[in-house]
């Protein structure tokens, strides 16, 4: 990520905005109408929580970012000329052509900078002509840090990297160059991650198994605790050891039924989440590898919440008696 502080501040903005919608519309409702007042409303709510989630990234990447270039875990930096930098690009482009997951997680400027690269290594990310990235030894798949010497020049240094996407997951690789007056300190950041010198800052087998359960008990986490209060709206016979009577919710008459609608939808919501989250916990767990269509339907589900909920509102306003 390049200029991470600048990404967070308009992200913040954004946020500022987007809360505002809100909020204005929260008091002009009446005078703006309904419809108009639901939808900038909805569509300022939509904006300032994906501006918020972009602005925590941005936030931490500049934190990350200024820490490493004010020396704090810093384990080795060195400096690539320009000439090296044009002989990298060049070989960047051949190897990320060799297969998809080769190409280079870093955006490459088209100008080479007339005095060169400066690049920086700390203990989990790395600076590299500005640009800031976060960095491991192993990712999820199991690929490990690489060294490429000869036809290499200068010799590079590839940190895998992986997104989770919608239906799977995208693999790129962190290619670096080493040149030949910094291998010495190349060489120091490639023993540092390597996975059998430093299985602190890399997932081992073991790790990743227990990644997994941790999926599993939070999504049968989920399940408990929204089939528990399901059954507290819907006024289930629950000991009174496990919920006292001042927690307890009364049935309302028959006339407002429909005021639960609501909460039960979205609790089931939930709990149909929680049963698809906990069988892919599963399945990572035996198979170790995920499920195609058990990540598409969670990648749906989270579209059907934000769809599913505004057109329930839109529906709740338009059927809402005066």
């Amino acid at each position: 990520m390049r200029n991470p502080l600048s990404k967070a501040l308009w992200s913040i903005c954004l946020v500022v905005l987007g809360a505002g919608l809100v909020l204005l519309c929260s008091v002009f409702y009446d005078q703006i109408g309904k419809t108009i007042a639901t939808i900038v409303g909805i569509v300022g709510m939509t904006v300032a929580m994906i501006c918020l989630f972009t602005f925590l990234w941005a936030l931490f990447s500049a934190i990350g970012y200024a820490r490493l270039m004010s020396g704090k875990g810093l384990i080795a930096r060195w400096h690539v000329t320009a000439g090296e930098w044009d002989r990298f690009r060049v070989f960047d482009k051949i190897r990320a052509a060799e297969h998809a997951w080769l190409r280079n997680d870093m955006h490459i400027r088209d100008q080479t900078p007339p005095l060169g690269v400066h690049v920086i290594v700390g203990r989990g990310n790395i600076i590299v002509d500005g640009s800031y990235h976060s960095i491991t030894g192993l990712d999820f798949q199991g690929r490990e840090i690489n060294w490429l010497n000869a036809p290499a020049d200068p010799e590079c240094i590839e940190f895998p990297k992986t997104y989770s996407r919608r239906g799977g997951a995208d693999y790129y690789t962190l290619r670096v160059p080493v040149p030949a007056s910094a291998r010495a300190e190349g060489v120091r950041v490639f023993e540092h991650y390597h996975p059998k010198e430093n299985p602190v800052l890399n997932p081992t087998p073991a790790r990743l198994r227990r990644d997994d359960v941790v999926t599993l008990v939070l999504s049968l986490f989920v399940v408990v605790v929204c089939g528990a209060l399901l059954a507290l709206i819907l006024g289930a016979p629950i000991p009174a050891f496990l919920v006292p009577d001042s927690m307890r919710i009364e049935k309302p008459p028959h006339n407002e039924a429909v005021s639960v609608v609501g909460p039960v939808i979205l609790l089931g919501f939930f709990i149909v989440t929680g049963v698809v989250g906990s069988i892919a916990g599963l399945w990572l767990i035996i198979f170790r590898k995920r499920h195609g269509i058990l990540t598409k339907a969670m990648w749906a589900m989270l579209w059907l919440f934000f769809i599913g909920g505004t057109l329930l509102q839109l529906a709740y306003l338009w059927i809402k008696p005066a």
